[in-house]
């Protein structure tokens, strides 16, 4: 998983694709709407990564499924499959490729495992007390 935030600035996504290609089509999907919205993308690979840098409107809180797709059917996506292959253009039909699925976590807050730092979902909701005398806070929301 990765975590993004609410940021206007430009956030970057590291990731190990399947196949390395430099433009794909990335489809994401808000877990609570379930809207999909896509876009051609371009990459720039560092090493064995790809890097895709954008700017983002995420919603603090909320869950997203990226899918980074490449349709093999493109023409000059996949030029070295078009070269060994017999077929026509007409006549060659695949399935879109996957490259990569993750799912993004949207967040302002500082996560750091190392530091002890977790996603609190109460984080600014109430205050704890130490008195240590058996007393329990209910949370209600409407």
């Amino acid at each position: 998983m990765k975590i993004l935030t609410t940021s206007t600035g430009q956030q970057s996504i590291r990731f190990t694709p399947r196949e390395y290609v430099l433009s794909a089509t990335l489809y994401i999907r808000d877990d609570s709407t379930n809207v999909v919205t896509n876009e051609t993308v371009d990459f720039t690979q560092e090493k064995d990564e790809l890097i895709y840098t954008s700017t983002f409107n995420l919603i603090e809180g909320r869950f997203y499924d990226f899918d980074f797709v490449v349709d093999p059917n493109l023409f000059e996506q996949n030029t070295l499959v078009w070269e060994l292959n017999s077929d026509t253009w007409d006549a060659s039909q695949g399935a879109a490729l996957s490259l990569y699925k993750d799912k993004v976590f949207c967040t302002d807050q500082t996560l750091d495992q190392t530091e002890d730092e977790y996603y609190s979902i109460n984080k600014d909701e109430y205050v704890t007390e130490n008195t240590h005398d058996n007393d329990y806070i209910i949370i209600w929301k409407k």
